[in-house]
């Protein structure tokens, strides 16, 4: 997954408007080439032409699916589906590949068979021209859709945009094949409809099974992941940055880590350096919509973390039973399977008669590794 800046300058509602419009135009240029280069084909019985027809009316059909999903992916977030609607567009490409698929293998089977039967026809010189035709409109369908996907990070325009390259290159095929039967080799133009069919098919699977990688979660690459490290290591209070994960949701990538910070601040400053990272990484990277981090004060290596129950409630009652009392404030500090406890008492109030029971209670208490006590400062 790319990360791409000029996504910045687009609104939510501006990409879903430019997926439509550029579907439409997809939309009408495959339908005009769909019926010009059927009817020639017919017309003059061009096995190579029907064949590069038929794969012009695969665009046309994934061209209305497109439109149909685009149109359902625009939705956000709703009781039922708390991540957006984002995935239609994966399901689309995965339905755009599945027919390729099929029209490779109806392509295949009847050319197969025409060869079996030795079918021989001489197509008419037109059909060379309506190929020509159909190679500089494709092509320029192709830089004109990708174009307009790689600026909104769409994945089905994507898909739209190489099924026209293959649909161009299929006619290439077709070009040569008629150009061969022309000057006396028939037989050439089944063999091009046969590369246009393993063209497609080819096409086809490459689009399903990496859009069925994002239905079942597959993330971003590590290459990506370790970008994406390095923008939160960039944050100073950060100490180490691990277990990320990460899974796309349609053009989106969402994003969980742990992130280690110094165990003694307090929640709310631990609190503002998690926003802050998660605010950073969006701006850094646009196509991540959903970040969510995890605080740790220690590794997680299991031979390093502490497995310590909460312990303020026990650390109040032992307090309590060896006599010491009276302070404002108990921050309590994990680190190594113990609990470092400061206690915080009144300006100028003495505690030198409580230091002898703080340090039996540590003695005794195999989780407190230590007690401190503190006068608050004067104002």
């Amino acid at each position: 997954m790319r990360s791409d800046n000029t996504m910045t300058e687009l609104s939510r509602e501006q990409r879903f408007k430019t997926i439509g419009r550029v579907n439409w135009v997809c939309t009408l240029v495959d339908s005009v080439l769909s019926l010009v280069k059927l009817s020639i084909g017919f017309l003059v019985a061009s096995p190579g032409l029907i064949a590069d027809g038929l794969h012009s009316l695969s665009d046309l059909a994934t061209d209305i699916l497109a439109l149909i999903l685009g149109k359902l992916a625009q939705h956000g977030p709703d009781a039922e589906h708390p991540y957006g609607h984002a995935r239609y567009e994966t399901l689309g490409t995965v339905i755009l590949g599945m027919v390729l698929i099929l029209v490779a293998v109806a392509i295949g089977l009847e050319n197969l068979l025409a060869l079996w039967r030795g079918t021989v026809v001489t197509p008419h010189w037109i059909a060379l021209i309506a190929v020509a035709v159909s190679i500089i409109s494709k092509e320029a369908l192709f830089h004109y859709t990708l174009k307009y996907a790689k600026l909104t990070r769409s994945a089905l325009l994507e898909a739209n945009a190489w099924h026209s390259r293959s649909d161009s290159l299929s006619s290439v095929a077709v070009l040569i094949g008629i150009g061969c039967s022309l000057a006396g080799w028939p037989l050439v133009e089944y063999l091009a409809a046969l590369a246009v069919a393993l063209l497609i098919g080819h096409m086809g699977f490459k689009l399903a099974w990496n859009a069925m990688q994002d239905l079942i979660d597959r993330g971003v690459s590590v290459d990506q992941q370790t970008t994406y490290r390095a923008t939160l290591g960039t944050v100073t209070d950060i100490i180490d940055v691990h277990m990320l994960r990460s899974r796309l949701m349609g053009t989106d990538v969402l994003i969980d880590a742990h992130i280690q910070v110094a165990p003694t601040l307090s929640v709310s400053e631990a609190h503002q350096i998690n926003d802050f990272a998660m605010r950073l990484l969006k701006q850094a990277h646009p196509e991540i919509t959903d970040v969510t981090l995890h605080i740790d004060f220690e590794s997680d290596f299991p031979d390093k973390k502490t497995k310590l129950d909460p312990k303020r409630q026990a650390l109040l009652s032992e307090l309590e039973r060896v006599g010491i009392s009276g302070f404002e404030r108990v921050y309590l500090h994990y680190t190594d399977n113990q609990v470092e406890v400061e206690l915080l008492f009144a300006q100028g109030l003495e505690l030198g008669h409580l230091a002898p029971s703080a340090r039996a209670l540590v003695a005794s208490t195999p989780w407190l590794g230590s007690i401190r006590l503190y006068s608050r400062n004067p104002a």
